[in-house]
C-alpha cells in the first residue's frame, strides 16, 4: 500500500532524523516520540472502529 505523498515526506523526515543522530540521547528522544505516535494512532483506531469517534 503507497503512502499518500505528504505521509511520504513526514516518514523520510523522521528516517533522516534517525540516520544523521549522533548520540544515544537523541536517537532516545526520537523512539519516544515514535512510541507515543504509534500508541496515539492505536488508540484512536480503537475508537473508530468501537464507533466512540
Amino acid at each position: 500500500m503507497a503512502l499518500p505523498l505528504h505521509e511520504q515526506f513526514q516518514k523520510q523526515t523522521l528516517a533522516n532524523a534517525i540516520e544523521s543522530a549522533t548520540d544515544m540521547a537523541e536517537l532516545k528522544g526520537v523512539a519516544s516520540l515514535l512510541l507515543d505516535l504509534y500508541f496515539r494512532q492505536k488508540s484512536a483506531t480503537m475508537d473508530i472502529v468501537e464507533g466512540k469517534i
